[in-house]
C-alpha cells in the first residue's frame, strides 16, 4: 500500500509540475497565454543630401567702346610761314611746296626726286575744295593734293613747323616755291566800286 501512495504521489507531483511551467514561461515557448516582450524598434533618419546652390557668375559687361568721328582729311591749313599766309600740312604744320614747272599729275618730281620732297598725300575721306584738289599721279605712286593745278610736296629739309628752307632751290629746269594762296586781284586803278543799293 506504501508503494500505492508513493507511485500516486509521484504522478500527481509531476502533473503539477507540468501545469505550473505552463504559465511561468515568459520567453517564447509553443505554451499558450505567456506574454512575447516586444523590443522597440527606433527608427534610423537617413541624411537627406542638402543640394548646395553652386554660385551663379554674372557676366561681366564689356564696355561699349565710344564712337570716334572720323576726320575729314588733311585738307591743306593757312597760316603765316615767313610773315606771309602759306599752306602747311595740318598734321605737322610743315611747309608745302610745288616745283614750278612740275606738271598736273605729278610728272616731273619722281623715283629719287620724292625722297627729298614727299607727295603730300590725301587720308582717306578727305575732299577736295575750290582751287585745292585731289589727282592721281601719272607715276602711280598713288594720290596728291594740289592748288591750282600745282602738285603740292614737304621737303625733307624742313625740321620743324613753318622753316622755308626749300623755298627757290632750282631742279629740273624751274624751282621749288613756298605754296601760298593766291592774293584777291585789286579791281584796276579808276574803276568805280560795285553798285550795291536799292537803286541799281
Amino acid at each position: 500500500m506504501n508503494q500505492r501512495f508513493l507511485a500516486f504521489f509521484g504522478v500527481a507531483a509531476m502533473a503539477l509540475a507540468a501545469c505550473g511551467g505552463g504559465t511561468n514561461s515568459s520567453v517564447g515557448g509553443s505554451g499558450g497565454g505567456g506574454t512575447v516582450p516586444v523590443t522597440p524598434i527606433t527608427p534610423t533618419s537617413t541624411p537627406v543630401s542638402t543640394p548646395t546652390s553652386t554660385p551663379v557668375s554674372t557676366p561681366t559687361s564689356t564696355p561699349t567702346p565710344i564712337a570716334t568721328v572720323a576726320p575729314q582729311g588733311n585738307l591743306p591749313l593757312s597760316e603765316a610761314v615767313g610773315g606771309s599766309p602759306a599752306f602747311v600740312n595740318p598734321a605737322n604744320h610743315k611747309t608745302l611746296y610745288f616745283l614750278d614747272v612740275d606738271t598736273a599729275t605729278g610728272g616731273t618730281c619722281t623715283a629719287g626726286c620724292l625722297s627729298i620732297w614727299p607727295v603730300f598725300v590725301p587720308t582717306a575721306g578727305a575732299t577736295a575744295t575750290g582751287n585745292v584738289a585731289i589727282i592721281t599721279r601719272s607715276d602711280g605712286t598713288g594720290q596728291q593734293w594740289t592748288y591750282q593745278g600745282h602738285p603740292l610736296y614737304n621737303y625733307a629739309g624742313d625740321n620743324a613747323a613753318d622753316q622755308t628752307n626749300g623755298d627757290g632751290i632750282p631742279q629740273a629746269g624751274g624751282h621749288w616755291h613756298v605754296a601760298r594762296p593766291a592774293a584777291p586781284t585789286a579791281p584796276p586803278v579808276g574803276t568805280p566800286p560795285p553798285c550795291t543799293g536799292p537803286y541799281c
